[in-house]
């Protein structure tokens, strides 16, 4: 299928390569010579267009440095307003935060799943695929610039593949804090397993 067909039956659910084009400032990206194929058909896209986005990942940023987390970080940092990362540094030092995004199409859900939620994080591994924390929080502010500051998985917390260095399942999202205790801003956290040194005394 053409971009231009996806587009169509997309919308505004659609970030191709026209798209990413009108990313301008911090988040400019360089687009590849050669864009993979993705190999939806008609049907299923339209089945999805309200509840998915198919976005197309590149690797690189238009200075070309590799899009990470890290990178990405930095750049919002820059940024004058929103968006914004939550405050916290607990992350600066794991590697999973300088993983490099690679070139591929992503098609992932607007909203957190209902069957999955409150699953333990174990269940969620068994039964998900999941997506890494670059994938989503790539996703997370290409969509935020392009369509006019909408947020993700606004008030949820999403499930993604990495781990941090001590083996603990990593989560993003939730930008809006609904209590109102919270400072906004794109949250990146890590599920404490229960491990040998855990007890009580």
């Amino acid at each position: 299928m053409e971009e231009s067909k996806a587009r169509e039956i997309l919308g505004r659910s659609f970030i191709g390569t026209d798209e990413l084009k009108r990313i301008e400032g911090v988040f400019s990206l360089e687009l590849p010579a050669h864009i993979p194929e993705f190999s939806f058909d008609e049907q299923f896209l339209k089945e999805h267009k309200d509840t998915h986005i198919l976005i197309l990942c590149v690797p690189k940023f238009s200075n070309g440095k590799d899009i990470s987390i890290s990178e990405i970080r930095n750049r919002i940092a820059s940024y004058n307003g929103n968006p914004r990362f939550y405050n916290q540094d607990w992350y600066l030092n794991e590697q999973f935060i300088n993983k490099p995004l690679e070139l591929k199409w992503l098609f992932v859900s607007k909203s957190v799943l209902d069957e999955s939620r409150a699953m333990p994080a174990d269940s969620v591994l068994a039964k998900y695929n999941l997506h890494s924390a670059v994938e989503l929080t790539y996703t997370f502010f290409a969509n935020y610039f392009l369509n006019k500051g909408e947020k993700l998985w606004n008030n949820d917390y999403v499930w993604c593949s990495d781990v941090d260095d001590k083996g603990d399942q990593i989560y993003v999202g939730r930008y809006t804090d609904a209590s109102g205790l919270n400072a906004d801003g794109f949250e990146i956290h890590r599920h404490l397993r229960i491990k040998n040194n855990y007890g009580v005394v």
